[in-house]
């Protein structure tokens, strides 16, 4: 055997090696999660290559990049070891969460009436569970709402590093990610807030220079709504437990105006969250409006409005419902 071919050999055997090793890594060189390895996650298997040459499923998971402002989505397959992983949920030491997930209450981000805490307060309950001002911060919830809700409050307190979750837990557990049974527990910090303009006062609302946007189901709607606002449920803004995607985005804000600032309002603050963020992940600049401070400044609205002096849509009769004139866009 010549010293050519053994080196040949040689060399064959050492990359034939290479993919078991590959397999029995579960850390890149930064330390963090391998999702080929570690993740066991093969987006790969059983589907076919694009005219890209990306798989579908591939496409799929990494649909982000389909969003004008698609850093606020995070792909699933990309969640590491070195980000702060948030489940926003009422439940306690039971369930699925993401590997290394911590819990935060949707309790602590909103008071009864559905307003927003004060930034002191979210701040308060992000130190509580450990989370630092400089931690890269992924979010999801029970439901979408409830992860929107949650990215809206990160925003809310000034957190510069946050996203959101392509998915809910059952995705991500579909998908052979890492699970666990119990949150992760940290000790307490400082977090410090730096409170952000992003909930819209009475007379932002009434000065006229803001487009105004309805997220509550049409029934409510169509009963009572802040003048000139154009009615865009939050239902359609979402995808099951994902947000909707890119081209059912567009057509769904078409009626707005993409260089004129948006208000979002609702009595279920998840619903608008939902609609805010999409409006911020298609590139629109936009706040949410509580509605019961519309409540408060209308009288006339606050008999009739769903929700207003214990009332919700389903206790309406229906000649109150046969009376109401139905308009979609606010014309």
């Amino acid at each position: 055997m010549t010293i050519q071919t053994a080196t040949i050999l040689m060399v064959s055997a050492m990359l034939l090696s290479l993919p078991a090793a590959l397999a029995g890594c579960a850390c890149s060189a930064g330390g963090t999660w391998d999702p080929y390895a570690f993740l066991n996650y093969n987006p790969a298997q059983s589907v076919s290559p694009s005219a890209e040459g990306k798989s579908t499923a591939m496409q799929d998971d990494y649909r982000s990049d389909d969003f004008p402002n698609g850093d606020l989505l995070r792909p699933m397959p990309s969640v590491s070891s070195s980000d702060t992983v948030l489940a926003i949920t009422e439940n306690l030491n039971d369930g699925i969460y993401v590997k290394g997930a911590m819990r935060l209450s949707r309790g602590s981000l909103v008071n009864q009436n559905g307003t927003l805490k004060s930034p002191e307060e979210i701040a308060s309950a992000l130190g509580s569970i450990g989370v630092t001002n400089s931690d890269r911060i992924v979010v999801y919830g029970d439901d979408l709402e409830d992860a929107a809700l949650g990215f809206f409050a990160l925003k809310y307190v000034g957190h510069r590093d946050v996203s959101l979750l392509d998915g809910d837990v059952e995705r991500w557990q579909s998908m052979g990610l890492p699970v666990q049974n119990v949150p992760s527990v940290r000790d307490e910090s400082a977090y410090i807030p730096n409170k952000q303009n992003l909930v819209a006062t009475y007379d932002y609302v009434m000065s006229g220079e803001v487009q105004i946007v309805d997220a509550r189901p049409f029934r409510d709607f169509g009963l009572s709504r802040i003048p000139g606002a154009v009615h865009i449920d939050s239902e359609r803004a979402r995808d099951g437990d994902r947000i909707a995607d890119n081209e059912t985005l567009m057509e769904l804000f078409a009626p707005l105006q993409i260089d004129r600032p948006v208000v979002v309002y609702s009595e279920n603050p998840g619903h608008a969250s939902i609609v805010w963020f999409a409006l911020q992940l298609m590139g629109y600049n936009a706040m949410i409006y509580p509605w019961s401070d519309w409540i408060s400044h209308s009288p006339t609205v606050a008999q009739n409005a769903p929700g207003a002096l214990g009332r919700s849509s389903s206790s309406v009769t229906d000649s109150e419902s046969t009376e109401s004139r139905y308009r979609k866009l606010g014309r």
